[in-house]
Formats: C-alpha cells, sequence, structure tokens
C-alpha cells in the first residue's frame, strides 16, 4: 500500500516490534520446551522394552515437530523487526522531508506532490517532491515485500499447526517431506535441480521448513530455496548458541551481523563499515546467504547484488589466509563494494577452512591442503552458478577472484576443470597445488594477475614448487603453491595479462590519496579501499569494462630500494626483504619501532598505467 502523508502521520510502527519481540519468545520457549522433553527420555537408561522405543519415537517427531514450529516463529520474528526497521526509517525521512519543505514555504499536499508560489522556486520544489516520492515508493515496496512475507509465514504457521504437512507432488501424490529430503540427498545435482523444478512454490517452502540444514547445501537446490533454508539454519544456530552456559560471544554477534539488513549495493555511495554497524538507509535488503555452517572455522557463501538480466557480469571472490565465518566482516564489506562497483552481484566464496597463520607448513599458509580440499567444491559450485546464471541472466560472463591463499584455491580449481570467463589472482600465493596446466573448460577464458610491488608474496611467487638448490646441493623449500607446469608466478604465467595495483585513493589505513601501494601492507590494503587502482580494476574485470595495465616502478624508502627488474626475481625481492627486516630488527633491539616500508617515493615511472580493454 501506497500511503498518504496524513496517514503516514498516523502510523504507530512499534506494535511491529512488539510482534517480532513475541514471536522470538514464544520460539524460545518452544526450543527449550522440546529440548527438555528431548533430554528427558534420553536419560531413561534404565527403561528398556517396545514402550520405551514407541515414546522416544514419538517424541522425537514431536520434537521435529517443535522445530518447525520455532523455524516458522523465528522467520515471523525476523519479518517483523525487519519491517519495522525498514518502514520507521523510510516513514521518519518522508515526514523529515515533508517537514523541511513546509518549514521553507513550500506547500505539501497529501499525496506528495510539491509547490512555491515563487516560479523561481520549481526546480527546489521539484527536488523536495523526488525525495518524498522516492521515500513513498520505498514504503510501498517494503509493504509488500515484508507484508507478503508475514503472510506466508501465518499460513505455513497454520498449516503446521497440528503437524508438518505432506508435500503434494506434480503427478499429484503426497509424500512426506522429511521422506523427500532424504531422498534429494542421495540424488546427483542435476537430478535434484529437475525434481524440485517440478515442485509448486508452496511444496519448495514447505521443504524447506522441513529440512533447512540440508537443503541450504546442497548443490541442484536453486539459490532461492538455499537462501531461504539458510536463513532458517542461521536462526537456528544463533538461538543454539545463545542458549548455552557460555555463549561465545562472537560467534552470537556474526550470526546477528548475518541476519541484519544492509544497504543494497545497487545503491548510492559504498560501504565502509560492518553489518551490524551500518547506518539505515532507504535501500535496506537482507543479506542472502547460499551455504552455511558451523563446522570448523565456520562457513558460508553469500551472494551481495542481485542474478538478474542486465547485469554486466558475475564475479566470485575468494580470500585468503586467517579467513573464518567470525572474522569475516571486512571480506563482506570489501564484496558489497565489489558490487557496487560492478554492477554485478559478487559471491564471496568461504566454502571450507583457511590457513590461520602465514608459518606452520602443516596447518598454515605454505600448506597446500586447503586449497586441496577447497578446489573440488569450488569446481561443483562454479557449474551450480553456471545454471543460475543460465536461468536468470543467460550469457553474463563469470570471473572469479583469488586473493592471497585465495588465488591458490582459484588456480587449483582451474586445474580440476572450473569453469569460468575470466580469472583474476590478486597477489596470489600462486598457480595451484596440482602437477598440471590449468583445464578450464572454457578456451576462451581471460586470465589477469596482480601483484604490489614490495609485496612479500613475491618472494613466494618467485620460487617452483621443489624450491632452489643452493651450493653443498641443499634444496631449499619451494613454493606449495606452484603448478609444475606453470610455475608459482601467476604474474609471469602464459597467456595472464598482468594488471597493475597503482595507488590508494583514499586516506585510510595510514595511506594519503596518491600513495604507491607497495611493501607487506600492499598485499591486501587495497581490498579496504575501493578508490585504489587495484580495486578499481578488480572491478573493471568484473564487469568487463577497462583496467589499468602494469607499469613496473622503482620505489624506495629511507631504508629499502626496490629497483627495476626487482620484481619477479626471487633473490632480489629476498634480498630486499630480508634488508628490511634487518633493519626493523635492529631498531627493536633498541626499543624503537621503524617501518622499513613507510613514506614510499616512486623513481622511475611514476604514471599510471595504459588503459585497456577487459573481454
Amino acid at each position: 500500500m501506497r500511503p498518504t502523508l496524513p496517514q503516514l502521520d498516523d502510523w504507530h510502527l512499534a506494535g511491529l516490534q512488539r510482534t517480532a519481540d513475541t514471536a522470538r519468545a514464544h520460539a524460545d520457549v518452544v526450543s527449550a520446551s522440546v529440548d527438555d522433553c528431548s533430554r528427558a527420555i534420553s536419560a531413561t537408561g534404565s527403561w528398556h522394552g517396545r514402550a520405551r522405543d514407541a515414546t522416544i519415537l514419538r517424541i522425537d517427531e514431536e520434537v521435529d515437530h517443535g522445530y518447525e514450529v520455532r523455524t516458522v516463529l523465528l522467520r515471523i520474528a525476523d519479518a517483523a523487526a525487519d519491517a519495522h526497521l525498514g518502514l520507521d526509517h523510510a516513514r521518519a525521512f518522508v515526514l523529515g522531508q515533508r517537514d523541511l519543505a513546509v518549514g521553507e514555504g513550500f506547500t505539501v499536499e497529501p499525496d506528495g506532490r510539491v509547490s512555491h508560489p515563487d516560479p523561481d522556486r520549481a526546480g527546489a520544489a521539484g527536488v523536495f517532491q523526488l525525495s518524498i516520492a522516492g521515500g513513498l515508493d520505498e514504503i510501498e515496496r517494503l509493504d509488500s515485500v515484508f507484508g507478503t512475507s508475514l503472510r506466508e509465514s501465518l499460513a505455513d504457521l497454520a498449516a503446521i499447526r497440528d503437524g508438518q504437512p505432506d508435500l503434494t507432488m506434480a503427478d499429484g501424490t503426497v509424500r512426506d517431506p522429511d521422506a523427500v529430503a532424504i531422498e534429494l540427498a542421495a540424488m546427483s545435482a542435476d537430478d535434484r535441480a529437475a525434481f524440485l523444478a517440478e515442485l509448486s512454490p508452496e511444496a519448495q517452502r514447505q521443504l524447506v521448513i522441513a529440512a533447512p540444514e540440508s537443503l541450504g547445501n546442497l548443490n541442484g537446490v536453486p539459490f532461492v530455496m538455499r537462501i531461504a533454508a539458510n536463513e532458517i539454519a542461521i536462526r537456528n544456530a544463533l538461538t543454539r548458541e545463545k542458549a548455552k552456559a557460555d555463549p561465545d560471544r562472537s560467534r552470537v554477534d556474526q550470526l546477528t551481523a548475518m541476519l541484519a539488513p544492509v544497504p543494497n549495493p545497487a545503491g548510492i555511495g559504498g560501504l565502509d563499515t560492518a553489518p551490524s554497524t551500518t547506518t539505515p538507509r532507504l535501500d535496506m535488503v537482507d543479506r542472502k546467504f547460499i551455504m552455511f555452517s558451523t563446522e570448523g572455522n565456520g562457513r558460508m557463501i553469500e551472494l551481495l547484488g542481485e542474478l538478474t538480466a542486465g547485469s554486466p557480469g558475475v564475479g566470485v571472490y575468494v580470500p585468503g589466509t586467517s579467513t573464518t565465518l567470525d572474522g569475516s566482516g571486512s571480506n563482506h564489506v570489501a564484496a558489497w563494494n565489489l558490487a557496487d562497483q560492478s554492477g554485478g552481484p559478487i559471491l564471496l566464496y568461504m566454502e571450507g577452512d583457511f590457513p590461520q597463520n602465514l608459518t606452520s607448513s602443516s596447518d598454515g599458509a605454505p600448506s597446500p591442503r586447503f586449497a586441496a580440499e577447497m578446489a573440488p567444491k569450488l569446481v561443483d559450485f562454479g557449474r551450480e552458478i553456471d545454471r543460475a546464471v543460465a536461468a536468470s541472466t543467460p550469457g553474463t560472463p563469470v570471473t572469479y577472484v583469488g586473493h592471497s591463499y585465495g588465488g591458490s584455491i582459484v588456480g587449483s580449481a582451474e586445474q580440476l576443470g572450473l569453469r569460468a570467463d575470466r580469472i583474476l589472482h590478486a597477489s596470489s600465493a600462486g598457480t595451484g597445488v596440482f602437477d598440471t596446466g590449468w583445464n578450464n573448460p572454457n578456451s576462451e577464458v581471460r586470465r589477469y594477475s596482480m601483484t604490489a610491488p614490495g609485496d612479500l608474496i613475491g618472494i613466494v611467487q618467485s620460487y617452483p614448487e621443489d624450491g632452489p638448490t643452493v651450493p653443498g646441493g641443499i634444496q631449499l623449500p619451494g613454493n606449495p603453491h606452484a603448478a609444475e607446469a606453470l610455475g608459482g608466478d601467476p604474474d609471469e604465467a602464459p597467456g595472464v595479462i598482468r594488471l597493475d595495483t597503482g595507488f590508494y585513493g583514499t586516506a585510510t589505513g595510514g595511506h594519503d590519496v596518491g600513495d604507491v601501494v607497495f611493501g607487506p601492507d600492499g598485499h591486501g590494503g587495497y581490498w579496504n579501499d575501493p578508490r585504489s587502482t587495484a580495486f578499481q580494476n578488480i572491478a573493471g574485470v568484473i564487469a568487463g569494462s577497462e583496467a589499468t595495465a602494469y607499469v613496473e616502478r622503482g620505489i624506495e624508502t629511507d631504508f629499502v630500494d626496490i629497483g627495476l627488474g626487482d620484481n619477479g626475481n626471487g633473490a632480489k625481492e629476498a634480498f630486499d626483504a630480508a634488508k628490511a627486516a634487518a633493519v626493523a630488527m635492529a631498531a627493536a633491539a633498541f626499543g624503537i619501532t621503524i617501518d622499513p616500508y613507510a613514506d614510499p617515493r616512486v623513481t622511475d615511472n611514476p604514471g599510471p598505467g595504459a588503459r585497456i580493454d577487459i573481454r
């Protein structure tokens, strides 16, 4: 419904928040009750026989039913809370614009039209009218979206009051949804997709309610169903975590942030804060997760933006070392800004555990096992992306961006047959952990790379898998992310176009506008600066527009001098890094902190690189 301004004056939206609080409280009561019942029957260890077996079976059925009721109640609570947040902000914006216009002598009609007796102020009247109309449009959209969601949830709650209803199949037969979910789990992704395509939207929704944890992570399940299922799974995980005697505060905060709305990447302006602290705007949207698990360090795949016709490109961003679910806020912000700048949807890919340190050969960045474990999953999920793109925006190119260790994951996946239109290695650890070349089914794939001068990962890139042999026949450790057929440096691999990391565009992170991206901080600092050359190059590759070609520069500081020819030369890069480390260590011995890479000056080729078309 599109309200008039007088109707907005009379709106009292606090009831929506009370609805959310009441529904959430009832969900907690249901959850605690069925859990208590389950624990009580489990404690009857000395009771045996048919009566006990029958009792356990019946209680298990009711526990499952209780969880389904809790799921719908939490969905109602979430929709009511989001409706309150969005409508309250939009209402305040519209009425604020109305009051401001009236205060400046404009006449504002109930439907939002604005006028002024002075013809010279017609332009200002038009600006006010556009602002008010935009706010009313957003109110109408929110009313439709949340009204539909709440109606569907209330219908689902009524339907499952006495138990989960059977599903009506395409042939008219009815099936138990739990049995269907078990059957789906045993299918191939293609068979799963074909099976679900025959179900009605109502049956799909009931199936999601019955088995959210299963459906949310199954390939072949449409993204819209996976998103709905994982929203439930995240709510359930949050409820379980809060119910613990000693809840993990970081996990509670992360799950809460995952359920909080964020600005639409298709809106105006960048995102530079964590989702939970973002100031509400008129274009807030729910976050969308195509995969979620609390296993290991926590896992997820998030979709930012929409897979819609007209998208210039789809991006898949694979981050690097130290990535975890609880610490993924900065990755989310970077992916949001990529969606904002590229104009296309971005998938933040974290379907596995990442190394958590830079040194351990068994469980740190030097270990190839994380890439070897995640690469096959990325290949499989790539097929799901292609399936979704073919259904919603056919022909749109898909780009995979791997940063640091994520570059090794992407390279390894391409060795195993990942299909991509474009690949971008950003400060990549290597070309892949398997002893083969890249095996992309797309013969027209375009590959790009970029590594900042002075980035310590350049040393790793420069060595082959087996490492160099020094005098005395001693073989030093090499790069485990170096493919035997490709070497370890994506910047120098055949057919790869190297792009410039260039310069920072924002005064942030200790950098000034125009500072060169350089040194250890240049390994990832550009991800926090959407206006940097490097970040804009990533967005340009995803969008298929333009990027800045690589320029080799001479750069020096008071303690480090990287000359032309050092880039890509492992010995020279190692010498530069060793000299910088020696300076820092010597200063530390006297209680002095020195950053050998501070205040870099470009001594050779200070200008930007040439602009190139991305195909």
